[in-house]
């Protein structure tokens, strides 16, 4: 059986794909198609790039399913940017098994105004959300949101002097810790598998405004984000559950989803958004307890929740450690040099030698640990001042990796 994976950046997912014992067991092979095709996608089977071997200037499903039709493969599942596209899910799964959810499930998973509706009026907190909105937003902060986007981007503040995009719907800012959760869905029934903490537009990493740039797992129950959350993190748990069962019900979710939410002040869940797809935080869970992220999707998705789903992997009694990944992005134009050992070091999403990156693009992703939620976030912040020392020499804060440090980096 060859599958293949496609999307915005399939890395994650292949490498999840590429340690399965049950990917391994039934001798399937793996093809991935996405923008960059980054070196260490080839440890896991092919790997196709729309810029490198297709010729295209920049990522567009469109542009995804016509580069697919080149492509020998029997089953398929997709990644961050198809899950907008229910008619390229259609396209590229015609004739072929889906492992993941249907046309059908993506599209009720983006339909805002029916999920904010159906939560609401089962308690789920969401933000006030207008859609259609004409003239300038009401009293308050309000931001511009699209209605088919991923990783934060497209969001802007609402002003009195600009009207809301086509395609884009007027959502009241809420206060609160960005977090998400993962889990593995049969149709009708789900199992979490965690939650973590999302970091968005941290400076530090080079990204801007609401863009994600990475996740910390567990979900710390004190931290400098947020304050403590000891008092609530039982009831904010049974809350997400509840949340994660009524979105599986309503768009019969299967394998592997996220949803983003914000922890409020009083320890609640505020519904976000519903990702349909293989998320950018799960690889973190196989670090965390070393769960098969694919074997898992690839049961869920034929009706089977494994045993595990729902125990091995859980955030909450973890062996006293954090875990994070963060994408670099870079502070000016690049070229890349010599990468070769970047793997080995915990850096992952590897660009080729001699590949350009334009100012602000994704460099890579760097994972890291520490025994604390701040301790694994300062050694994400070494580890990125290692990756553009090494690309620009002007940081002088790189240092030696491989040395034994407080702040253990891993």
């Amino acid at each position: 059986m060859r599958l293949l994976i496609a999307g915005y950046s399939t890395r994650g997912f292949a490498e999840c794909f590429g340690l399965s014992s049950l990917a391994r067991d039934a001798e399937w092979s793996l093809v991935t198609l996405d923008y960059f095709g980054d070196s260490d996608g080839q440890l896991w089977g092919e790997t196709l790039s729309l810029s490198r071997d297709f010729g295209s200037l920049g990522y567009s499903p469109d542009g995804l399913a016509e580069a697919a039709a080149t492509i020998d493969y029997d089953a398929f599942a997709y990644v961050s940017g198809v899950d907008n596209r229910p008619d390229i899910i259609e396209r590229l799964t015609r004739g072929k098994m889906l492992l993941g959810n249907t046309s059908g499930a993506a599209a009720k998973a983006r339909d805002f105004e029916r999920l904010y509706a159906l939560l609401g009026a089962s308690g789920v907190l969401c933000p006030e959300t207008h859609y259609g909105w004409k003239g300038p937003p009401p009293p308050g902060q309000w931001l511009y949101k699209p209605m088919s986007s991923g990783g934060g981007t497209g969001i802007e503040w609402a002003s009195d002097q600009s009207e809301a995009p086509e395609g884009y719907m007027l959502q009241a800012y809420a206060d609160g810790r960005p977090a998400s959760v993962s889990f593995v869905a049969d149709g009708a029934e789900a199992a979490v598998i965690g939650l973590s903490e999302q970091l968005c537009g941290l400076g530090e990493f080079g990204a801007k405004g609401f863009t994600y740039c990475g996740n910390i797992v567990p979900l710390s129950t004190c931290g400098s984000q947020g304050g403590s959350l000891a008092s609530a993190s039982g009831s904010l748990r049974r809350k997400v559950d509840r949340m994660v069962g009524l979105v599986v019900r309503e768009c019969g979710l299967r394998g592997l989803n996220g949803i983003d939410f914000l922890v409020t002040a009083a320890g609640d869940p505020m519904f976000l958004e519903v990702n349909p797809r293989y998320c950018a935080s799960m690889e973190l869970y196989r670090q965390l307890r070393g769960a098969d992220l694919f074997g898992l999707h690839a049961q869920a998705c034929g009706g089977k929740l494994g045993r595990e789903s729902g125990t091995a992997v859980d955030g909450e009694g973890h062996p006293g450690r954090y875990f994070g990944k963060a994408i670099v992005y870079a502070p000016r134009d690049l070229e890349v040099t010599n990468t070769g050992a970047w793997y080995g070091l915990g850096i992952r999403d590897v660009p080729h030698a001699s590949e350009a990156v334009s100012r602000g693009a994704p460099v890579c992703t760097v994972l890291a640990s520490g025994r604390s939620r701040d301790e694994c976030l300062m050694a994400l912040q070494e580890k990125q001042g290692w990756v553009i020392d090494q690309l620009t020499g002007v940081y002088g804060k790189g240092g030696d990796l491989g040395r034994p440090a407080s702040q253990r980096i891993a």
